[in-house]
This record gives C-alpha cells, structure tokens and sequence, in this order.
C-alpha cells in the first residue's frame, strides 16, 4: 500500500470517529385505541396513533378519546385538554381542562395530576379505576369506581374508597368546628384543601361507549 493510501485511509477512520452516534426515535409512552373529534397536538388522533412525551391531547365538545399505556387506560370526555409525560414507573397525565376516566394498573402506573399540586395515584399496589373532573381553577372532582385511589392535595394525602367521589376546593381550609356536617371535610390539615363528598362524575353518551371497553384486559 503506498503511502498516500495509507494516509486517506487513516483520514477516512479518523472521520467516522468524529461523527457523533444519533440518537434514535423515543419509545411511544402509549397508544389511541379509540377517537371521535380528536386531536394529539394539532393532528386529528386516529385508532393505533402512538403517544410520545410531552404530547398534549385534546378533545372538541363532542368528542371522546381512549388511550392504552400498557395495562393502563384513560378515556378523555368531551372538551378535554390532558398533557402526556413519561416517568420510571408508566406515565404521568396531567389534566388541563375536561374530565377523564382512567385505570391505573400495577406494572405500568397511570399517574394523574391537576392543578399546581394535585397528584392521584391507585392505593397500594391494587390496580384501580377513577375519574378526575376539573371544575375551576382551584377546584376539582375526584372519585374511585374500583379500588382505592391516593390523593395528594399540596402534599397531604388522603384515600378516596371505591364508589366515593369529593369535590375539592384546594385553596380553602376546612372549618375546625365541622359545622359544615360530617361529610364536608376529609382528612385534616388546611393545605389539603376542602373536601365534600358528591356523586359520582356522569359521562357523555360518547364516551361512555368507549369507558364500556376499559378494563386490564382490553385491547
């Protein structure tokens, strides 16, 4: 080999060191399994869409959408806005506005927040179905249809039991005389907010024929 070869070839190496190694495409955090007047950014969401990070979802007042994160779902309703993020456990969901249906199963935990410090997880390590309705810009709806859920108001937690629902004002604190009755408050400590207990967060026609397919082993 002469020498000059030598040295194109040792350039030729030298170059491909050089070049750094691209990254490749993020792993989906999920995927659509079901949409009706939908979007995920500005995209209209059809069935078998995948779900990145830092996606933002949304519905218009007549639609509905369900999503598959693993074993865990969500179902948005009507005029809903939620927000996308992957964690070392499944995934986080924040709602912006609307209401949602979710299952959080173990495994691939569906984490759902609102509002600045408001954080719901399922209890223990039990799969569990609830719902979360933003109401205004301090208050919202939390309740569980299966299973017991883990609520964190401002960092204080508190257990919402199967088929009970609570409406939370998070900026008020509760009267320490009760005189609100005795279910007017849950838990204690005022940056935990208020809670009263309500019935549970009804569902549009829409959506509530896609909540009929949720359970952990639907497709």
């Amino acid at each position: 080999m002469s020498k000059r070869l030598q040295i194109f070839s040792i350039l030729i190496v030298a170059a491909g060191l050089a070049v750094p190694v691209l990254a490749g495409p993020s792993a989906p955090v999920g995927i659509v399994t079901g949409a009706q007047h939908a979007v995920i950014g500005h995209l209209a969401a059809v069935d078998g869409t995948s779900i990145f990070d830092g996606d933002t979802i949304a519905t218009e007042a007549a639609g509905a959408m369900r999503l598959r994160f693993g074993s865990s779902q969500m179902v948005l309703n009507g005029n809903t806005e939620v927000t996308l993020h992957k964690t070392d456990t499944g995934v986080s969901a924040t709602l912006v506005r609307g209401n949602v249906r979710f299952l959080s199963a173990p495994g691939s935990i569906l984490e759902v927040r609102t509002l600045k410090n408001v954080v719901i997880r399922p209890k223990g390590n039990e799969p569990a179905t609830g719902q979360l309705s933003l109401i205004g810009p301090n208050v919202f709806e939390v309740g569980s249809t299966k299973g017991a859920l883990d609520v964190s108001v401002n960092g204080v937690d508190h257990e919402v039991d199967e088929a009970k629902a609570y409406r939370v004002d998070v900026d008020s604190a509760p009267d320490p005389s009760g005189g609100a009755g005795q279910n007017s408050t849950l838990g204690a400590g005022t940056s935990g907010g208020v809670w009263v207990a309500v019935g549970l967060i009804a569902a549009g026609t829409t959506a509530a024929i896609i909540i009929a397919c949720m359970s952990p082993s639907a497709p």
